[in-house]
Formats: C-alpha cells, structure tokens, sequence
C-alpha cells in the first residue's frame, strides 16, 4: 500500500512564496502495476473539469540502462481538494482511505503508434527514428501539458519533440522540430544513439525538457533542457524555445532563452557555472506568459557524495518583445552547421531575448522550519502544475533511486543508488 502524502504549501510573501507544510514519498513506493513507482515527478498536469493530476515517468531507472516502459499515472484529486492547504492522495491502494481521500491511482503505458509499449531504453538502432535493435519504439517523457479535449501533449528527448497522447496512454501524433533539432553523427546523418562525437542538434539526454499549452489552445511549447551542441551546449549560455501550431504541429516560432548569470547569485554560487543550469519544466499563465523551472544539476542524486543543491527556482518568461528567430532573414541560428550563414544561438547575439523574472527562488522558502534541509533537497525539481487558478503545484524527479527496484515481479539492485531519495512534493499559493 502507497501511504497518504501532502505536499509543501506556499502563500505569496515578498517572493510570493510562503511554506506551510512539507511532505515526501518513500522511493520504495510501488505503482498499481506492482513496480517501483519512481521518477512520476518528471512532469505534471491537472485536470480540473475530471478532478485527475496526471504524473509522468521519465525513460526509467537507470537513465535508459534498464528494461522499463514509461507510464502516465492518473490520480484522481477533485478540484475542491486540490484547493486545499494539505492534501491527501493515494498513490496505490487496495483498500478504502479515510473520508476525503482519494481513489486508488490508474497507470497507463505509453503506447506507440502500432499500438505496443514504448521502450525506455537507449536506442541502440540506426532507424531514423528512436528504436531497438528487435524494433521497440523507444520514448523518453519528460513534461505534461492538458488538452480542451482531455488528451495530453507529451515532451521527450530522444527524439526532440512533442507528442500527442490519450489519458489511457494511447499515441494520436507526434509534432517534429525543425531540422537543426534533431541528432547528427560525425557524418551528418540523424542519428539517436548516444555518441561522444556529436556536433550537432540536441545533446543526450537534453531535449525537451517542458512543454506547455497556450491559454487559447492554438500555441504548444516545448524548452530545450540546454543550448543545442551547434550553439554550444551546455555552455551556450542560452537555450530555445520552440512554438508549435497546436492543431497542424508545424513549428510557428522560436524565442532565446537566457540562463542566470551565477554571478548574479552572489556568494552562495561561486561553485555554479552556466552549464549546471538547466530549464525542466513549462506551464502558461492566463496572460500568454510562461512559467519555468530552472534549476542546477546539484542536490540529492542517490550518490554517496552529494553536492548541496544551489539554485532551485520558478520564473516567469515574457515572450513579447522577444525576437522570432525563425522569422529572420536568412534564419541564421536555425541552420545546420555546415551551412556558411549558421550562426550559433549562444547568450550574447544582437536579438532580443526572451524576458525573465524570478517568480521564487527555493532559498527564500523556510524549508528548514518544515524539516527540509538543503542537503536534503533532491537535484531534480521538474514538475510544474495549477491545482487551481492560485495553487501551483511543484514536484521532483527522484530518478527511481532506491538500492532495489521492483519491476516485472522481480527484485533488482540499483547499483547507481547508494542513498535512496523519496519524491518531494510542495504548492505555490500566488496572489
């Protein structure tokens, strides 16, 4: 049985954060599938109209080395519990919870277009598109975002790209980058495997990181996790942000995104470089601007030798006055490298780059008077999403990091864990 959990709650103070009260998930936790029920907090999404927030893995335990098929989790949260200061869910359960409790949590397998489970592996296939050697499909999840209709976008990394999905796990399309997205080998051939020799496109393990729905529904989009390698990668300093057509999938616009400066966060940074800073998740606001999570790559990880998380944060991303870099003459920065008129989209260009402004910054919430130390925080905060039009909901990925797995029936060791790192869970009261 998952035992019941709240989450951290905040109410606006000058950050428009205030904590009152913390709550985690124990790594060992089984999903109503009988397996590990880890890494749910790569992305959310909550529907209010069904009274359901939706969870998603990533590609598995691991980082794609282990047998795992990703997997949407359904936990129903009636919108007047979702408004609540605590709250209180079932992850799994056979049994009935005390009154106002939730029902038992629903879990559906991402199925590709024939219909099978995709694979979490790494792709280790020439196909041009990401597979297996036996054919497996393979798929890497990391953000949610909610349809009119009920149905999900998906955002993966493997293939940079956003998917449409029905809340039971059933593929409808997928909604492709532009060209200078997607990655190359040495020789210039699309090519999914990982390589240390690549030059171009997304880097492993960063694609899109968070994908949000524009409040009209017309516009998806989708962040990379960092700069692309023809811009410089992790080291670019920037990263982009791409705008898809909701109805068509055509890609409509692209705006840069700078990532913060460390030098800005004073002394407490000064072991803090511009490739620790990742983008993770999305989520449109009523006005057209976008929140985000930006985070460093410190925090709890599973190791023995944890580097103390820095800088965990949401801001808010203000595209107008951003410049359209597809709108562009001669679209320099979305070229191929090769191309004489490609110019890399580092944080330093002569455009207009996309507004930010810290909403919070994790530091300046009273996590210890809650029981949160700093060197328990965990490394992956990736999941945003409104409980309500006040209430966000902010969630980790604890990267199934428990020293033994339970998958198909059968026990594992997890070699990678050394430390087991529960799933932290805390909502964001604004004004």
């Amino acid at each position: 049985m998952f035992p019941l959990f709240g989450f951290l709650v905040l109410a606006s103070t000058a950050f428009g954060a205030d904590l009152e009260s913390v709550s985690s998930i124990p790594a060992s936790a089984l999903d109503s599938l009988g397996d590990t029920a880890g890494s749910y907090g790569s992305g959310a999404c909550y529907d209010r109209k069904a009274g359901i927030l939706y969870l998603t893995t990533d590609r598995g335990p691991g980082d794609g080395a282990i047998d795992f098929s990703p997997r949407l989790y359904a936990l129903p949260l009636p919108k007047e519990s979702a408004s609540k200061s605590e709250l209180n869910l079932k992850f799994k359960s056979d049994e009935s919870g005390p009154p106002g409790t939730s029902g038992p949590t629903q879990t559906h397998l991402y199925k590709d277009p024939d219909g099978k489970p995709f694979s979490g592996l790494i792709p280790d296939s020439v196909d041009p598109e990401p597979r297996m050697k036996d054919g497996r499909r393979c798929l890497d999840p990391e953000g949610l975002a909610l349809m009119e209709d009920g149905n999900l976008f998906v955002c993966e990394e493997y293939f940079p790209s956003v998917l449409q999905f029905k809340p039971d796990g059933t593929f409808l399309a997928r909604f492709v980058p532009p060209e200078n997205y997607l990655p190359r080998s040495a020789s210039g051939e699309v090519d999914f495997r990982p390589m240390e020799n690549r030059t171009e496109g997304r880097e492993d393990n960063r694609g899109f990181e968070g994908v949000a729905l524009s409040p009209d529904g017309k516009t998806v989009y989708a962040v990379l996790q960092s700069g692309l390698l023809q811009d410089g990668g992790k080291e670019a300093g920037a990263t982009r942000l791409l705008a898809f057509d909701a109805l068509t999938g055509t890609p409509r616009a692209e705006y840069a995104v700078r990532f913060t400066d460390p030098a800005s966060l004073g002394e407490r940074a000064k072991k803090l470089k511009t490739k620790n800073l990742v983008m993770s998740d999305l989520l449109c606001l009523p006005d057209g601007k976008i929140l985000a999570l930006e985070r460093d790559n410190r925090g709890q990880d599973g190791s023995t030798d944890t580097k103390k998380a820095i800088f965990k944060s949401v801001c808010v991303l203000d595209l107008s006055g951003a410049t359209d870099l597809l709108s562009l003459p001669d679209k320099p920065y979305s070229r191929r490298k090769a191309d004489p008129k490609f110019k890399p989209l580092t944080a330093n260009q002569p455009i207009e780059y996309v507004k930010k402004t810290l909403l919070f910054d994790f530091e300046n919430l009273d996590l210890p008077s809650q029981g949160l130390a700093w060197d328990q925080v965990p490394e992956k905060w990736e999941g945003l999403a409104f409980l309500a039009p006040d209430r966000l909901l902010v969630i980790a990925d604890n990267d199934f990091l428990t020293p033994e797995l339970t998958l198909g029936g059968r026990k594992i060791p997890f070699p990678k864990c050394h430390t087991q790192v529960n799933t932290w869970l805390f909502t964001v009261k604004l004004r």
